[in-house]
This record gives structure tokens, sequence and C-alpha cells, in this order.
């Protein structure tokens, strides 16, 4: 795992453990996680739920084996976090498809709490309380926190990191996108088509994009509620995405957080694929699935988010889902495409605000 400057490299099983959190951005529980290793790839981290239903071990010993293939890692460390039983079971068959698929194992270990056993320990090489660890004091920790990783208590709070508003914050957000899309329905009967209502949203969205990457300041809800409503624009969207960058990975993703926490759900689809977009493409799969989650919330069937899923599900290397389009390269994609016989949708209409 790497970040502009800074390797994390793992030697020893406390490091591998060590190691997991800032992989995926969570502390995990009742999961199986693969690591794998000697690859084209950085270390990649791969994290599934311990199946409830022994049924359903092989297919997801099938797609891990599926995912570390694709990447091409020729080594790989096996971690379950839970009860014993579930997490042999679940461990075995990962450990026989990797195997079968060409891959060494380097160990198979299991996590309950601050300890932690060895699967492959056939005598008394391991005592049967466990071996302790305490990843906060490994030099992999301290260099992780040094290069602003993080690694969040668990899901749930990684999932909060990017939750919609509730409270007063809701009616801050609410009113604040009442704002927007009237002042987008404004500048709708200022334009005399709409087409040149698309090219002003779109130049509106690049320069406020533009100003929050340069200012050292969060977003407001202002600032969140024009991006998401100028974005339901399908062309607005598409002119952002193909300018997400991965230079700077660290400020975007705080960034689109940000934006995604003061985003009205019912506009949430376009801003959440695309954090979860550039969260995949830079190695963070745990924010990934989690932003994914929060569009789906908002519209199950929006393509963006259900292409993404499909990326990830197919353990597309992240480097290779990146966007090779330039903004000339869209242009030129909507431009080759066949004109409309009837108008375009309208953005979406200003509706009343509930009670707070």
């Amino acid at each position: 795992m790497t970040n502009e400057t800074t390797r994390l490299v793992i030697r020893t099983p406390d490091d591998a453990l060590a190691a997991v959190p800032y992989l995926l951005g969570f502390h995990p529980a009742d999961s199986l996680v693969v690591l794998g290793f000697d690859g084209p790839e950085n270390t990649c981290a791969v994290r599934v739920d311990l199946p409830p239903d022994p049924s359903c071990v092989p297919r997801m010993a099938e797609q891990i084996t599926m995912v570390v293939g694709r990447n091409g890692f020729r080594s790989a460390l096996i971690v379950g976090y839970g009860p014993r039983a579930p997490v042999t079971v679940a461990a075995s068959a990962v450990w026989e498809a990797l195997a079968a698929s060409g891959v060494r194992i380097i160990e198979a270990m299991r996590v309950a709490g601050d300890r932690w056993w060895s699967l492959t320990c056939l005598d008394k090489c391991c005592p049967p309380e466990g071996r302790a660890f305490d990843t906060s004091t490994t030099q992999l920790a301290a260099t992780a926190a040094y290069a602003g990783h993080t690694a969040l208590t668990d899901r749930e709070e990684l999932r909060r990191s990017v939750a919609a508003p509730k409270g007063n914050a809701q009616s801050a957000v609410r009113r604040a996108t009442l704002q927007a899309e009237a002042r987008v329905h404004r500048w709708a009967q200022e334009e005399p088509s709409s087409e040149a209502l698309t090219v002003r949203m779109t130049k509106e969205a690049i320069e406020l994009l533009e100003a929050l990457r340069a200012s050292e300041n969060p977003p407001t809800n202002a600032d969140a509620a024009l991006l998401s409503v100028l974005m339901t624009d399908l062309r607005v969207r598409d002119e952002i995405w193909v300018r997400l960058t991965q230079y700077t990975p660290r400020q975007d993703l705080e960034l689109w957080s940000a934006v995604l926490r003061r985003t009205d759900p019912r506009h949430a689809a376009a801003p959440a694929s695309l954090l979860a977009f550039l969260a995949y493409t830079t190695g963070e799969g745990g924010l990934a699935n989690v932003a994914l989650d929060r569009a789906d919330e908002a519209d199950p069937t929006y393509s963006m988010a259900a292409l993404i899923r499909t990326i990830i599900a197919l353990g597309v290397p992240p480097k290779k889902a990146r966007l090779k389009l330039t903004p000339e390269d869209l242009a030129s994609l909507y431009n080759a495409r066949t004109p409309p016989h009837d108008t375009p949708p309208q953005p979406p209409s200003p509706t009343r605000a509930p009670p707070p």
C-alpha cells in the first residue's frame, strides 16, 4: 500500500495485522481478509463478510480468487476475524481455491480481540490462548499515521463518514438544496435553449470545483447543494468525472466526502458515485463501497454506480479502472451522438421543504 511518497512495508505477522485496517480504512470484524502480494500492483486487501450460510462459502472463495488473480498477485496471506468455526471454514475454502489457481499462501491467521492464532499450526507451535499483539506500536502503524492514512473503528464509522445529514443539519442542507434548485431554474428561464443551459451549468460546476480545490476551507452547504443539483444533468456530471485526478488523492477524497455529507439524499447518486470511483481508483475500496451504498439509497438504478460495482466485483485493478478520457474526448463523444428530437429533461423542480 502506498501514497504519493510513502510505502508501508509488511515483514511480520504483526505488520500484516497492523496494515489491514489502513488498507481497508477501518478495523474489520466478522470478516475474511486476503492480502495479495508479489504482483505488478502494490499490496491489496480483499474483504468479505463471513458467510452466515456454509453453502455460500464456495462462491465467496471463487470471488476472492478471481480478484486476486485479475490483479496478478502470486502470493497471499489470509486473515479471518471472528469465531473459530466460521473463520476456519471460510479460510480453508479460500486457501484451496487460491492454491488451485497457483497462488502461494504465506500464512492463514485468525484474529479475535487483541490475539491471533495461526491456522496452519498443526502441533503446539501456537499457545492455546493465542499470541497477543498491539498494532498501534508497530513501525508500520507509525508510518501510516505519518503519511495521513486513517483506520476507523469499524465499517459503521466509515459509513457515517459519508452519511446523509440528520436533524438540524438535514434541515439546513434541504434549505440550501431548495435555493440551489431555484437558482438553476432561474438560469433555465434566462437561457435560450437547453444546450445553452447545460453549457452554463457545466461552467458553473467546474469553476466551483476548482475554487473548492484551491480553498483550505471545507465546502459549505450551499457549495455542496449547488454541485449536487448541477450534476443531475449527466453532461455536467461527466465533465466533472473526466476531471477527477489521482494526483492529490487525500485532498480530493476529503473534498468529495465532505460534499456527500452535505448533499440532500434526493441528489446523492452523482456525488456518491464520483466519490466511489475516486476512492476505488486510489486504493480506498472500503470507502468506495460505502459511497456506493449511498448512491443506491438515492437511486437503485443509477448506471454509474452499477458500473463501478461491476468493476469492483470483477477485480479490475484500480489503476486500470482510471479514466483515460480528456474533456476534449468527452466533447467529441457527446457531439457524435444523434441529437434528441425533443427537449432534454429539465433540472429538478424545486420542492417544498418539510417542517423542521
